[in-house]
């Protein structure tokens, strides 16, 4: 079997795919791969998919080491018959840590606590200290995937109690690929879970609102208005999947006319966000630069669910992570 990657592969990871994969030959590359090697390619692990797949006709498989696909629509690879399978799965731990973890900068004051131990403050009065537990809240989960049943099991751990909307409400399990001991593949946390029609019917009940979708033609602007004008007061926007589910403008307007208490977002219509962003200067807003999902051991989680699938080809299983073109996801 030829391997071919452009992602980064780690020597502990690349060591793990010797021992599945007898035969194996591996090719680096970066930019586009020479069409010698792709014309071998049996599996392409990959960032960029800059490549077509008609100069490669062994191609069984493309593998990214990203759990969205939005950046490749432009890609050969989206128009022709080759499976692309993705990370996802593999990261949520990082993404649901992240997304906790700006929350509760949020709620219990810590992003203004680094803005006073930066000036060397210290409060004399401590009434506007006061923070808001997440015991005992509600966190509505809008997009139920592996990061969104990630997210669901640690807030449970705190104490919240778990709603949750997708696409095909009917459809509580998940088959993508898992960390061990992560996520909710049965759909046993939330307490209910809704359509997308009945999205304001959720928000309704949702202290705390995260946005977990992929960047697709039907999740623009999802989260807009009429959305925030649903949630109780006070509550929280977490959004940790893409930033164009998240109306910007209307976005702005409910956080000056306090509709929500605060936002914690990681990822945003335009990235960089611009320096004109009113966003940027909002005391009750959260900023991380699109990095829910980056730790040290990115690398090593996004070559496993390669491994995986190199395993499971070997033994006749169907992949994993599997993408619906149509969908993006």
């Amino acid at each position: 079997m030829h391997l071919l990657h452009d992602a980064p592969l780690p020597d502990e990871s690349l060591a793990a795919i010797r021992r599945v994969i007898s035969d194996l030959r591996v090719t680096a590359f970066s930019g586009r791969p020479e069409r010698k090697w792709l014309e071998t390619a049996d599996v392409i692990f990959t960032e960029e998919a800059n490549f077509d797949p008609a100069e490669a006709p062994r191609l069984l498989w493309v593998q990214t080491n990203t759990a969205s696909v939005a950046g490749l629509c432009e890609r050969p690879i989206m128009n022709g018959s080759v499976p692309i399978c993705t990370a996802g799965g593999s990261l949520s731990t990082a993404v649901a840590e992240c997304a906790i973890g700006s929350l509760l900068a949020l709620t219990r004051h810590i992003k203004r606590a680094a803005e006073w131990q930066r000036d060397t403050r210290w409060p004399s009065e401590y009434t506007p200290w006061a923070g808001t537990e997440l015991y005992g809240l509600t966190m509505g989960i809008v997009g139920y995937g592996s990061v969104g049943r990630q997210i669901a099991r640690v807030a449970q751990a705190f104490g919240m109690t778990i709603l949750a909307c997708k696409r095909n409400p009917d459809v509580r399990t998940d088959d993508s690929y898992l960390l061990p001991g992560t996520g909710d593949p049965e759909g046993n946390i939330p307490e209910a879970i809704y359509g997308v029609d009945r999205l304001r019917e959720m928000l309704a009940l949702s202290n705390v609102v995260v946005s977990t979708l992929p960047a697709t033609p039907y999740t623009d602007k999802l989260i807009g208005a009429d959305e925030f004008a649903s949630l109780p007061r006070p509550a929280w926007l977490v959004s940790i999947g893409r930033g164009t589910v998240i109306d910007e403008q209307a976005l702005v307007q409910a956080l000056h006319e306090h509709q929500i208490a605060g936002a914690a977002l990681d990822v945003f219509a335009e990235e960089p966000l611009p320096a004109s962003s009113p966003l940027w200067k909002m005391e009750n807003v959260m900023i991380t630069p699109h990095i829910g999902s980056f730790t040290t051991s990115y690398n090593r989680h996004a070559a496993d669910v390669l491994i995986e699938n190199l395993r499971r080809h070997a033994s006749g299983l169907p992949l994993v992570n599997m993408i619906d073109k149509q969908l993006l996801y």
